[in-house]
């Protein structure tokens, strides 16, 4: 009895014990398995979206032009001689009239003092003759005179007279060929180097001209467009160009369209366009190349995006998209100007698409991301009022 008592009690023993080791795991296993159910925290990177925008845009284009001087003259001498002087610095802004070379102007002098003279002698001969005249044109009334006299009188005086015209003309030749002798800028302008130096025999047919000057006020552009494009150029009194030099960045300069060729150049299948462009100071000259954006006609619908949501895949341009699902997609783009601010998007997006504009170096393709809302314009107008 007493060894049986004690099984019994031994296995009770156990029992308790088994059912203590069974409390005591349940209760290590249910903070185990509250963790394992835990939610974890959000780990999605957090991104900035903005909607592409579709607006009313006018398109330019962009070309590259050459700036022209509306007038550029060869300074020449009209009268032969010896070169005297230049009456200028070379490079120099010259005004219409200016005095630029002094040709030996003695012999001009002289001729005019000579002719002066001879037209003096010849109206001295026909008052004389027109007194003789008279006095025979009264004696043939009185029945003095035949009709004889008084026709040679008048003959006398009429050829007197006609001398008296060539030694007036005789006089503005000698005058002109004087102030040909004095040679003056036939136009305002900047004048280049001295092409001949004094002491030199000069005239009209030495093959070599003294100098030129060009026009630099207003100054020329010119542009070839393709005919395409040229069919959707704005025209009129308000078509405007934008002009940049290549010292300069983007195209600060505004210039008014005023010609367009009449006809295209079967060649090159372009045609010629003119821009005008102030230049008071004198600063751009003849021949330089410009980069020219020229405006078409009419207003079409773009979508526009900011520049910050634009990467570049080596010469690939995209912008991160993210769709219903919160996932991000990587659309390729082409791009084009810039309009107030915010950049043209010719191929890509359609413009109802939600574009990454902030955050763009945390994401991936197809990645889950959180976003924040806002605009193409808040995003284009605080980049631009950054220091």
């Amino acid at each position: 009895m007493k060894r049986r008592f004690e099984i019994s009690s031994a296995r009770e023993l156990v029992a308790c014990s088994a059912a203590l080791l069974a409390l005591a795991l349940a209760a290590c296993s249910n903070p185990v398995e509250g963790q394992a159910n835990a939610k974890p925290g959000d780990t999605r990177p957090r991104v900035t979206v903005a909607e592409a925008l579709r607006a009313p845009v006018f398109e330019v284009s962009e070309h590259t032009g050459r700036t022209e001087a509306p007038s550029s003259v060869e300074i020449r001498a009209r009268s032969a001689g010896y070169l005297q002087q230049a009456a200028f610095k070379e490079g120099d802004l010259v005004k219409k009239g200016d005095l630029l070379f002094v040709i030996d102007p003695r012999p001009y002098q002289a001729a005019l003092a000579r002719a002066q003279a001879e037209l003096e002698s010849a109206r001295v001969d026909q008052d004389l003759a027109r007194r003789e005249a008279e006095r025979a044109a009264q004696l043939f009334k009185a029945g003095v005179a035949t009709a004889q006299e008084r026709d040679v009188r008048e003959a006398a005086l009429n050829q007197l007279a006609a001398r008296a015209q060539v030694a007036a003309a005789a006089l503005s030749t000698a005058q002109l060929d004087l102030d040909y002798a004095f040679v003056r800028s036939p136009i305002a302008g900047r004048v280049g180097r001295i092409l001949v130096t004094a002491g030199n025999l000069v005239g009209p047919t030495l093959a070599t001209p003294l100098a030129n000057v060009v026009s630099v006020d207003p100054l020329y552009v010119y542009v070839d467009v393709d005919e395409a494009r040229a069919l959707r150029l704005k025209r009129g009194a308000r078509a405007v160009a934008r002009v940049g030099f290549p010292d300069e960045a983007g195209y600060p300069h505004e210039a008014s369209i005023d010609f367009i060729d009449n006809r295209v150049d079967p060649q090159t299948g372009t045609l010629k366009v003119r821009a005008v462009i102030e230049n008071h100071d004198g600063r751009w000259m003849h021949g330089l190349f410009a980069r020219v954006q020229l405006p078409e006609e009419a207003a079409h619908d773009a979508v526009l995006i900011a520049d910050q949501a634009v990467a570049t895949d080596q010469d690939r341009k995209f912008v991160w998209v993210v769709g219903a699902d919160g996932k991000v997609q990587a659309r390729p783009v082409k791009l084009g100007q810039l309009d107030h601010g915010l950049r043209v998007v010719k191929e890509g997006l359609s413009g109802s698409e939600r574009v990454i504009v902030r955050g763009l170096q945390r994401v991936r393709p197809s990645a889950d991301v959180t976003t924040e809302l806002a605009t193409m314009r808040e995003v284009a107008l605080a980049e631009a009022s950054k220091p």
